[in-house]
Parts: C-alpha cells; sequence; structure tokens
C-alpha cells in the first residue's frame, strides 16, 4: 500500500465513537478515529523498500505531516528507527499534545541510535509532553533493555522524587509509570522506589472525563512481584 491507500483506508476505518474517546482522552485536532486494532492491521500491510514489513519511513514522513492524529500514531508504528534523526525527532516531538501519541513516539526514539542520550535532554524540559516523551524512554528503557544495572537508574529515582511534584500532568504521569517499572527491575530498586513513593505520597493525574486511574506505585509493585514469585 503506498500512502495515498493508507491514508484512505485510516479515514474509512475512523467511527464517530472512537472520535469521542479520543477527544475524552485528551486528542486534539484532526481526528479520524481508527482503532488500535484497524492500525496494527494497517502496519501489516506496509513494506519498506528493501522488503521489510511493517517499516516505511518514507510513508511515515508523509502519515506525520497531514497532522492527523491516527496518521501521527501510524506514523510512529511504520518509522524506521534507523532513518530517523535528531533533527527529525526534534520537530516532530514539538507539536506533540496528545499522551497516547506521546508513548507511541517514545517506543520509536527509544530504538533509535540517539534514544538515550536524547531522553537525557527531553526529561529536562518544562514542556508538558517532550518531558513526558523523555520519561516514557526511560519507561522503555526499564521495561526491555536488561544490559543496564541498577546503578543507571538511581539518578533518575532522585530526578523523580524531586520533580514528580511540580511537573505538568501528563509529565507526572509518565514519571509515576517509569518508578513502577524501574522497581520491577531487581529487588533493589523495589526498595529504593517504595522509599521514593513514602517520600512523595499519594501522585494526582487529571485524567479528565475518563474512567482512567493512577496507578499507585505500591500495589502495582506488589502485584509485578506476586506475579514473579
Amino acid at each position: 500500500m503506498d500512502f495515498k491507500a493508507i491514508y484512505l483506508e485510516l479515514e474509512k476505518c475512523g467511527t464517530e465513537q472512537n472520535r469521542k474517546v479520543y477527544t475524552r482522552h485528551g486528542a486534539k485536532g484532526d481526528l479520524f478515529g481508527v482503532s488500535f486494532a484497524d492500525l496494527k492491521k494497517l502496519k501489516k500491510h506496509i513494506i519498506s523498500p528493501n522488503g521489510t514489513k511493517g517499516v516505511n519511513h518514507k510513508i511515515a514522513q508523509q502519515l506525520w505531516n497531514t497532522r492527523n492524529i491516527d496518521a501521527r500514531i501510524l506514523a510512529c508504528m511504520i518509522a524506521d528507527s534507523k532513518k530517523i534523526n535528531r533533527n527529525e525527532a526534534n520537530k516532530w516531538v514539538s507539536v506533540i499534545n496528545y499522551y497516547v501519541l506521546a508513548d507511541y513516539f517514545a517506543e520509536l526514539i527509544a530504538s533509535s541510535r540517539f534514544g538515550t542520550d536524547i531522553m537525557y535532554l527531553w526529561i529536562q524540559s518544562p514542556d508538558e509532553y517532550i518531558k513526558r516523551v523523555g520519561f516514557s524512554i526511560l519507561n522503555y528503557i526499564a521495561r526491555n533493555d536488561q544490559t543496564k544495572s541498577d546503578l543507571f537508574f538511581n539518578g533518575f529515582l532522585q530526578k523523580i522524587k524531586q520533580e514528580i511534584p511540580t511537573s505538568p500532568n501528563r509529565a507526572r504521569e509518565s514519571m509515576n509509570n517509569c518508578l513502577i517499572s524501574i522497581g520491577g527491575r531487581s529487588i533493589n530498586l523495589k526498595e529504593k522506589v517504595l522509599k521514593v513513593a513514602q517520600a512523595i505520597g499519594p501522585v494526582h493525574i487529571d485524567h479528565g472525563e475518563t474512567s482512567c486511574k493512577t496507578f499507585i506505585i505500591e500495589e502495582y509493585l506488589e502485584k509485578i512481584w506476586s506475579r514473579k514469585k
């Protein structure tokens, strides 16, 4: 499928019900309301010039440039983490204002060759969604990169402890989720995260007009370690 066919299919798959749901979750601007099941199906029909399924960076760029939310999420799903560069990454992150898109974008950048380096810059940002992307990259690393030592995460624990009370809403949510993922890596980190959680107290996230609940660090870590046992 080429860009035009994909974009027409996105429009066809959109529903009014999904548009209402996504809008309640904070999606702004042009929106078809495509289900994530349909996005995953579309991804399977996309092929790179060298034959790799589910990847095509040129089409990802074209989708991103439409400014449509569904198209941009699909762009993050099919973009080539080996081809995206820092300049492009900075341009994309600067216009993100929806937490779902932020997390898909973070997963793409976490897999890039400069993901860890740029994460250090983005977690310093005062912007709600750039900061969220930075901590979502850290979350991805905590969940997927077993080469990182416990020592790697110590400094981040202190940063979250100091900054989470005053960080913007969706960045604060990502920081809270980071603590859970870090605490799930080892008993040593679990104990350190629990101390941080005790120090910061309950984390309050405004989920808007949705039924979403904030993950309680202590409760979620208990579930993680119960499953491990």
